[in-house]
């Protein structure tokens, strides 16, 4: 196992030497990154054969001595919750490679930013330790903000300056924590013993309140929610969209790792703030996607408010939710993934027509028809995969409280009215853009591709481990 985990974190940079060595306007590039993902998905599927999927306990991987006269040993493990992550994670990248054009297929620079992006976040699910957890957290925005000024448009500098000053004042708030938890426990701590370190009341609590700060900006709650609207809503490129919406997952697993080791006094201090503030930000955001003509707009707005309901669940003192959480986010990552990529692939095709999705279903049947599976799927109805687990972690947050569950419902419908509407529009024939005939359906390999990723979810509704054997 720590050899899989090792080669599972060092894959993703190998693939970047590879395509820093592949020519130029060819998609050599693009062949090896995909193969390296492919790949490091391999290599997952094998590390969950050999994992205990009922220990909450990260199984170890390795130890890297480091400085020893400092203490600054580093750590690094998997579980079955961080795993499925990362195995999310992966699907989600590979979706938003196939959803690359031509052009974009031939981006050297896209292409190693990703993969360097894939090794941070990889390190970070798998840092054991809080020296290893803080760089990883840090060092994965540094891809993303060059991906960002590479392919934003003329609003570019606007979003570089949101997403750098939102995600700076996280990254301050978790340093400073980290420094006064490696003082008092004398050298660099490990996830597990964090509980372990001897700190003064007043000191624990501004610690915690510091680490919740930083992860609620990635998340985000207001008001550290306007960064990953600004780049999500204007940036175009399907894999980089994805790999924005990544980041709110990161935030997710600092408080399903930190939360559970606070102090109780802390725990009852923080709760109602962050539950009321989340709320909040969940209804303001969904009558947002609800009154939005852009598709786009809806599907941010139902990913952000998706966000906030699984922070409302990681929170709950219930340790047995964290995996009903982790298989949620597995089929919401594949099902937001595949909905961005459709849906800049089809406004792309449109760039040189002023056409909708209205009336599109008797133009283009098989766009129609994914699209319509997919927002389906996202909405959480009975047949779909997401639903048996939102079930669960609903009925959990009405068990906590009434009114928060209340209004977390009232969230859920909105943003899922928001989506079904365009699937009202599609079928809109008497009122359909004449300007959208001429436009082409689903290719035979978009077709196959989509077919794979439905497969992965019908799969998922029966078993959402069918992938161990």
């Amino acid at each position: 196992m720590q050899e899989l985990i090792l080669v599972m974190m060092l894959l993703p940079l190998v693939g970047c030497l590879f395509v820093l060595s592949a020519p130029d306007n060819k998609t050599n590039a693009y062949s090896v990154a995909f193969f390296t993902l492919i790949t490091n998905l391999i290599v997952i599927l094998r590390l969950f054969s050999l994992l205990d999927i009922n220990s909450s306990a990260l199984s170890f991987g390795f130890e890297y001595q480091w400085l020893e006269n400092y203490k600054l040993n580093l750590y690094f493990g998997v579980d079955a919750f961080s795993l499925l992550l990362i195995m999310a994670v992966y699907l989600a990248l590979i979706i938003g490679l196939a959803g690359l054009n031509q052009n974009a297929r031939k981006n050297k620079m896209l292409l190693l930013l990703m993969l360097y992006f894939t090794s941070n976040i990889t390190a970070f699910f798998t840092a054991g330790d809080l020296l290893s957890f803080y760089v990883f957290f840090a060092g994965m925005l540094i891809p993303l903000f060059m991906l960002i000024g590479y392919c934003g448009n003329a609003k570019k500098i606007q979003i570089l300056y949101r997403f750098f000053m939102y995600n700076f004042i996280g990254i301050l708030f978790l340093l400073a924590a980290s420094l006064i938890l490696l003082k008092f426990y004398h050298g660099n701590v490990r996830l597990e013993e964090i509980a372990l370190v001897d700190m003064a009341p007043r000191v624990g609590i501004l610690v915690w309140s510091v680490v919740c700060l930083a992860f609620i900006s990635r998340i985000p709650v207001w008001p550290f929610h306007s960064w990953i609207a600004s780049v999500s809503i204007n940036i175009k490129n399907p894999l980089v969209y994805i790999m924005v919406d990544i980041m709110p997952l990161t935030g997710l697993y600092g408080f399903a790792r930190f939360w559970p080791l606070a102090v109780p006094d802390s725990i009852s201090l923080y709760l109602p703030f962050i539950e009321i503030f989340t709320v909040l930000t969940m209804l303001f955001l969904a009558l947002i996607g609800l009154v939005s003509r852009e598709f786009m707009y809806k599907l941010f707005s139902y990913s952000t408010v998706y966000y906030l309901f699984f922070l409302l669940a990681v929170i709950l003192p219930v340790d047995t939710l964290k995996m009903n959480i982790a298989y949620s986010l597995f089929i919401f990552l594949i099902v937001t993934s595949s909905l961005a990529v459709l849906d800049l692939q089809f406004e792309e095709k449109c760039r040189q027509q002023t056409c909708g999705y209205r009336g599109i279903l008797a133009y283009m049947p098989r766009f129609s028809f994914v699209m319509s599976f997919f927002v389906l799927t996202a909405v959480g109805l009975p047949i779909s995969s997401l639903f048996w687990n939102n079930f669960v972690l609903i009925s959990e947050i009405f068990r906590e409280s009434f009114g928060v569950g209340l209004w977390v419902m009232a969230a859920l419908l909105l943003v899922a009215l928001g989506l079904l509407h365009e699937l009202y529009v599609m079928r809109d024939l008497k009122q359909h853009e004449t300007k959208a005939e001429n436009i082409e359906d689903l290719s035979s390999r978009q077709q196959i591709f989509l077919a794979g990723v439905v497969a992965i979810l019908f799969l998922s509704f029966f078993n959402p481990l069918w992938f161990i054997f």
